[in-house]
């Protein structure tokens, strides 16, 4: 491959900056730029091993850097890899980059450095998304499952998974080849069972995206309640700052109104809406019908009631028909009523969103709410691309179950099952197109 180099550090400026290369001229096109302090030379030295020295342009010494080396196939790409550290001035980085161009080597691309990990077989595909899962983790959850997936646990689970289809088919090739001795795997009562157990197995990973898509891009929630009953204050109290507009008068909020707020461990995308209820107004109507919208994409809703106003049979109605995800009742303006929340089948919390001075107590909610599900040793699926591979696999594996249901052949269950096993595989990457490897790297930041 071609010698490619990147700054990997953010482009600001900064206590340090590091430059990566990678490729079977890396050192060659540092050894063109460094001057070590002594007499050992980049090309004499042993992997894993730093220099210190500075960078020179035509003579011109430019800074004081330390050179990290790390030679083919034990570094992070396979291939032969220097990493130069200097100061953190952007023009300094951008300087020390231009001359590396000057002397052969290219701009890496989105990933570049990951990607080549993949392709040299240093890391799997699941594996290298995981970075980028590393690098966006904001929390101790989300950090869990990246590293989950980085230590491969992710592609075991694939692995196992795959290992159950591939003694299917093995028990199909053979009976292919002597079609006159049928295997007893193949008898039709216990070949639906483990069918069906697969079934269960990659509905229920389907299922945990869910949780891995909130660890990864927050929480979709919505608050809801009946004009006045203070969402957007508390979607100030939230914000911690005047995010949406709070007057005495009913209606005042119209449209969605967005925010990103981290609680604890969590990020929830906050949309404030208006307020619930039967208007002849066109303009607050649009508003009722977009909050509803609203509703039915939301992971989690957080329903306030006017504690001075009470519950009334409409809340009542809403909470209920809301049962189908995560809820919380909040029981807003505690400080002017003193009325006890009634007792119903969702959690309640007694608030006062204008005079609040802690998230602690909603914190400790939204914990015992979604804690379970995301804090796990188990890893989960974490991006979309991986779903809908797990989705046709058991697209598949169902269509084996009514084929089976069907008394058909086994010629035709035996495709199936190849159909399956060739989705899972691409998961872990050793089954893959090239477009595939560069849409999943093109997410990624340059100097990764």
């Amino acid at each position: 491959m071609n010698t490619v180099a990147a700054i990997s550090t953010p482009n600001a400026a900064g206590g340090i900056a590091m430059i990566r290369i990678s490729g079977d001229h890396a050192i060659a096109a540092a050894a063109h730029i460094f001057v070590p302090f002594g007499n050992t030379k980049i090309e004499e030295m042993r992997g894993y091993t730093c220099a210190y020295g500075w960078i020179s342009d035509d003579g011109q010494r430019l800074d004081d850097v330390v050179l990290t080396l790390f030679r083919a196939p034990h570094s992070y790409t396979g291939e032969d890899t220097v990493e130069i550290t200097c100061h953190g001035g952007i023009y300094l980085s951008k300087r020390i980059l231009s001359l590396l161009f000057r002397f052969g080597c290219e701009p890496a691309g989105a990933g570049e450095f990951t990607k080549r990990a993949f392709l040299n077989g240093k890391l799997s595909l699941s594996q290298a998304e995981a970075v980028m899962d590393l690098i966006r983790a904001d929390g101790a959850a989300s950090l869990r499952q990246a590293n989950l997936a980085k230590q491969g646990k992710l592609g075991e689970r694939m692995f196992s998974i795959s290992e159950r289809l591939v003694d299917m088919m093995s028990a199909f090739a053979y009976w292919l080849d002597d079609a006159e001795e049928m295997p007893p795997e193949l008898e039709r009562s216990s070949l639906l069972s483990d069918l069906q157990s697969l079934h269960t197995e990659l509905q229920n990973m389907s299922a945990e995206y869910q949780n891995g898509r909130i660890l990864r891009e927050g929480i979709r929630t919505v608050l809801l309640g009946k004009p006045n009953a203070g969402k957007s204050s508390v979607m100030n109290w939230l914000c911690g700052m005047q995010r949406s507009i709070v007057t005495e008068y009913a209606g005042t909020t119209r449209d969605i109104v967005t925010e990103q707020v981290k609680i604890g461990e969590f990020t929830l995308l906050l949309s404030d809406t208006a307020g619930l209820r039967e208007t002849e107004n066109v303009i607050e109507s649009i508003g009722v019908s977009q909050a509803y919208q609203a509703l039915e994409t939301s992971d989690f809703i957080i329903y306030v009631v006017d504690a001075a106003v009470g519950l009334q049979p409409d809340d009542i109605h809403i909470i209920s028909s809301c049962k189908d995800r995560p809820l919380l009742v909040l029981w807003n303006k505690s400080d002017i009523c003193n009325a006890t929340p009634p007792a119903i089948d969702a959690p309640t919390l007694s608030i006062s969103a204008i005079h609040a001075d802690s998230l602690a107590p909603l914190e400790e909610q939204i914990n015992l709410i979604f804690r379970d599900a995301t804090f796990t040793n188990q890893p989960v699926i974490m991006n979309e691309r991986q779903n809908a591979l797990i989705l046709r696999a058991d697209h598949s594996v169902q269509n084996c179950c009514e084929l089976l249901a069907q008394d058909a052949e086994l010629d035709m269950i035996y495709m199936e099952l190849e159909i399956a096993a060739q989705a899972l595989r691409e998961i872990n990457g050793t089954d893959v197109t090239d477009d595939v490897v560069e849409g999943v790297f093109s997410k990624f930041c340059v100097g990764k």
